[in-house]
């Protein structure tokens, strides 16, 4: 439990070391962090107490950061962006990428294949979340249609009797 919460006030620091470095805002300085902390949250629940495999607590966390940046930039009129790039420093996999390019310099080339693998998985799972929350939002918010369906909208929308 103490290894936890030293966890987390850990992804506070960097969050906020993040925004600092990005020139984030200095009156979200101290709460664009928050997203960070219960993205590594939710990461640490999904592999730690739910055993579930990098790349899927990857995503749930993804998608918990990316709808939390959402709300944020809405709540203070900023851009997602501001959110969004603090919120997922932690779950980057450069660690997976160091351990990739050590296992092919060793020639430990079956090492380093499944390396590169699990840390392709993981930086497509975060990619996968932001476009889903992204095209979420975009069709809530925004109530845009595809192309096809605002041009042909009285075809697709009439009533059976209209002809």
């Amino acid at each position: 439990m103490i290894g936890l919460i030293f966890q987390l006030i850990g992804a506070y620091f960097v969050g906020y070391c993040c925004c600092i470095f990005l020139e984030a805002p200095a009156n979200l300085r101290f709460r664009i962090p928050v997203i960070d902390v219960v993205g590594w949250l939710v990461y640490l629940i999904a592999v730690d107490y739910l055993q579930w495999s990098l790349p899927v607590s990857t995503y749930i966390s993804s998608l918990v950061i990316a709808i939390m940046s959402h709300v944020f930039a809405r709540r203070y009129r900023e851009p997602v962006t501001v959110f969004f790039l603090p919120g997922f420093f932690t779950l980057v996999p450069g660690g997976g990428m160091y351990r990739t390019a050590l296992a092919f310099i060793q020639a430990e080339t079956t090492t380093g294949m499944r390396e590169l693998g699990t840390t392709m998985f993981i930086a497509l799972s975060i990619a996968l979340a932001v476009f889903t929350v992204d095209s979420f939002v975009n069709v809530i918010y925004n109530n845009k249609r595809p192309k096809f369906v605002r041009k042909n909208r009285r075809l697709i929308f009439r009533k059976p009797s209209e002809k």
